[in-house]
């Protein structure tokens, strides 16, 4: 049952390849707070769990101070909050996408239902009318028709996403430029989720040159090249994650050095993202204000 009494999807998948990448570099704590609150969204209505840190801390059962301050961090680079609400943008299409093929299910099985019912109390013909015309049969329902989405990286060349699809295509091909010259996981499908997120980051980063300018940063990183305590690489999904991206951008993952303590940071790549960035916003009245 889902919290609030209402019957919730028994699953949800897990495509353990696509886990591994996005989550290679958290703790084993971190690792399970991620599972707990993805589980705590599935079975919560609308896969979206209230905006309040103590609700969240008591079910989670995170009770130390340090329990705290690692569902924290979770909540920070997996979870999005609107409208006092938290939930994971991933998850959340997943769970739309199988709320409707249970819907469609349960009518198809209620059509069926009713087919057989109405076979069930047809008269039977009497043996003295056998010309008698035979009563007309209940048709039963047809399959939903599977509909595949092409999600190969091929398929880049059209598509209907705000972002210019060039854009989109350019920005996969010139990751798996780096991905090929690095050694990191190149990108053999472009999902809906993942499409969207790219967008928003190309976005962020003021086109195409602030997202090569971010590649330039993760192949210059020794952090995201393997050079840590788990050998971990950076891969796309990490890349298109708004919160890793940000942390990119803004040096977080640079070569360390003593006189980086000493100096101010004027590194011309975060520069030249933020003017691309700047040169992208909208200006006037039309300007969204956050």
């Amino acid at each position: 049952m889902a919290l609030g009494g209402k019957m919730s999807l028994p699953y949800f998948p897990l495509y353990a390849d696509d886990f591994e990448a996005d989550t290679a570099h958290l703790t084993l704590a971190e690792d399970g707070a991620y599972n707990r609150l993805l589980r705590l969204c599935w079975r919560s209505p609308g896969c979206k769990i209230p905006a309040d840190e103590d609700w969240v801390f008591r079910k989670l059962r995170a009770r130390t101070n340090e329990e705290k301050e690692t569902v924290r961090i979770v909540l920070d680079e997996f979870f999005a909050t609107r409208s006092g609400k938290i939930f994971n943008n991933r998850l959340l299409e997943i769970w739309k996408d199988s709320k409707i093929k249970h819907q469609r299910r349960v009518v198809a099985g209620s059509k069926g239902g009713r087919s057989k019912s109405l076979k069930t109390k047809e008269p039977k013909a009497s043996k003295t009318t056998s010309n008698a015309a035979a009563m007309p049969k209940q048709p039963e329902p047809e399959p939903e028709p599977k509909i595949r989405e092409d999600t190969s990286v091929s398929s880049l060349s059209s598509g209907n996403d705000a972002q210019p699809v060039g854009e989109i295509a350019s920005a996969v091909f010139d990751y798996n430029e780096a991905a090929a010259a690095c050694g990191w996981p190149r990108v053999q499908k472009i999902s809906a989720a993942r499409r969207s997120s790219l967008a928003a980051r190309l976005n962020e980063a003021g086109g195409i040159v602030g997202w090569r300018a971010a590649l330039a940063k993760a192949r210059a990183s020794p952090l995201c090249n393997g050079e840590n305590d788990r050998g971990w690489i950076v891969n796309f999904d990490f890349l298109i994650r708004q919160s890793s991206f940000a942390k990119l951008i803004e040096g977080n993952y640079d070569q360390r050095s003593r006189s980086n303590f000493k100096t101010p940071n004027t590194d011309p790549t975060s520069d030249a993202i933020a003017i691309a960035a700047r040169s992208r916003r909208p200006s006037g009245p039309d300007r969204v204000r956050g």
